[in-house]
């Protein structure tokens, strides 16, 4: 009975930390989910895919958020097939975070494509200024990412465009440019936000092992108890 009662203390405090851990990758993927439906347009074609890592995450999330709940009415109920079901979904969720943290390093690992194929699109893009609905687009990177022009302030005037007023940190004071291109700003976001996602799903991962181990050893030891009480 000692045993089953630690289980259970460490079953619930498992859950809780589930809870918060299902809470924060929420809250982590729709942080960046909203800022890269921002940038989708300046996101190269074939990095399209690091735009649902995100919605990946929040999905894990809110899987994990709902798991906690049938650990919980496990432990309390004493229940051994919503305990099992509950570990086998946590190994399952476990393997899903380790390819997806997995998949978006792998994705920004060949840092030299990803940064050419970034500056390609954000050229593209940026030449495109003066056509309807762009330039909002450009504005809202440049106010965002604290950055201006494709490469530099120099990609307007060279191109013999005034510099917008979205370059400076106050659009309506323009006394403090941006120095920083876009091209380098957009590569260093999409580059640290995929990496935290990635680095949170793997942390959290070992968390989920070993709420699944408890999950089956409480199961066994309220198998055993109703064992002994038969006899």
């Amino acid at each position: 009975m000692c045993a089953e009662a630690i289980a259970r203390i460490l079953m619930f405090t498992a859950n809780f930390a589930f809870l918060m851990v299902g809470l924060g990758l929420l809250s982590v993927g729709i942080f960046y989910t909203i800022n890269y439906t921002q940038f989708t347009e300046a996101i190269p074609s074939d990095y399209q895919s690091l735009q649902y890592i995100p919605t990946v995450a929040i999905v894990i999330g809110a899987i994990i958020f709902i798991i906690a709940f049938l650990g919980c009415c496990g432990t309390v109920k004493n229940s051994i097939c919503m305990l099992s079901t509950y570990a086998g979904i946590l190994f399952l969720i476990f393997l899903v975070q380790v390819g997806l943290g997995v998949f978006a390093l792998i994705q920004i690992k060949d840092n030299d494509q990803l940064q050419s194929q970034i500056d390609k699109q954000v050229v593209t893009l940026f030449s495109r200024y003066n056509e309807p609905g762009v330039s909002e687009i450009v504005d809202l990177i440049q106010q965002k990412l604290s950055c201006c022009g494709s490469s530099t302030a120099l990609s307007y005037t060279v191109s013999g465009r005034a510099i917008p007023n979205s370059c400076y940190s106050d659009p309506s004071n323009i006394l403090t440019l941006f120095t920083t291109g876009c091209n380098t700003a957009l590569y260093n976001y999409i580059v640290s936000s995929v990496r935290i996602i990635a680095i949170v799903a793997l942390s959290i991962s070992a968390v989920e092992v070993i709420g699944a181990v408890l999950a089956l050893c409480l199961s066994n030891i309220i198998r055993s108890v109703r064992r002994r009480n038969e006899y």
